[in-house]
C-alpha cells in the first residue's frame, strides 16, 4: 500500500533518518518505506524521490550509516521481510482503547500524550516530519500516526529529574490501569 494521502516533510524525515545513524529505503508490498531502529515512514512516490535524493542513497533494501565522514553502507543484514512483518503488525495492533491525546505538555524536547491510562513522550521533530498528524495510537511498545507510520516513543529516562510530572511513591501505574478495567 503506497501513502498518497499523508503528507511528509521530506527534508525533515531525511534529517532524521541521518540523526538516527542508520536506515534503509525499501519498497515492498508494504509500500515505500523509510526504515530506521526508531521509526517506520510510509511515503508517496515522489516523497520516496525526494527522501533518496536528500540521503544520497544508491540502492534501495540496504542498511546505510550516517556518520562524520559521511554515508557508508552498512553490514547488517536487510531482512526486509522481518522488517515488514514488525511493521504490519505495529500497524495492526491499533486497539480503539488506545487512541492517544495531545496533552499539550511539552518536557524535554518531547510532546506528552495520553490515552487516559499512560503517559507517552514523543520527541517534537519527529511528530514535525509527519504534516498536520492529530491521529496518534498505541501499538504494542510503538505509537501508529495516521495508521501509516510508526515512530517509538522516548524511553523512561525522559520522566526523569524534571520539575512538571512526577510519579510519587509507591504509584503502581500498572496495576491502577488493570483496576480500571
Amino acid at each position: 500500500m503506497v501513502n498518497d494521502i499523508f503528507l511528509v516533510s521530506t527534508a525533515k524525515a531525511a534529517k532524521q533518518a541521518k540523526q538516527a545513524g542508520e536506515f534503509m529505503l525499501a519498497r515492498c508490498d508494504s509500500g515505500n518505506l523509510l526504515l530506521t531502529g526508531q521509526f517506520v515512514l510510509s511515503l508517496s512516490e515522489e516523497q520516496f524521490w525526494s527522501v533518496r535524493c536528500k540521503l544520497e542513497v544508491m540502492e534501495l533494501g540496504k542498511w546505510y550509516l550516517q556518520t562524520k565522514e559521511g554515508l557508508f553502507k552498512s553490514e547488517r543484514d536487510p531482512d526486509l521481510n522481518g522488517w515488514e512483518k514488525r511493521y504490519n503488525e505495529w500497524l495492526n495492533s491499533v486497539e480503539p482503547s488506545n487512541k492517544l491525546t495531545n496533552t499539550l505538555i511539552e518536557l524535554r524536547t518531547c510532546n506528552i500524550y495520553t490515552n487516559g491510562f499512560k503517559y507517552v513522550a514523543i520527541k517534537q521533530e519527529r511528530i514535525e516530519m509527519l504534516q498536520n498528524s492529530e491521529d496518534l495510537w498505541l501499538s504494542k511498545n510503538m505509537v501508529v500516526i495516521d495508521g501509516v507510520h510508526v515512530i517509538a516513543p522516548m524511553t523512561d529516562n525522559v520522566w526523569k529529574n524534571n520539575t512538571w510530572l512526577l510519579r510519587l511513591p509507591g504509584m503502581d501505574t500498572e496495576q491502577e490501569s488493570w483496576e480500571e478495567k
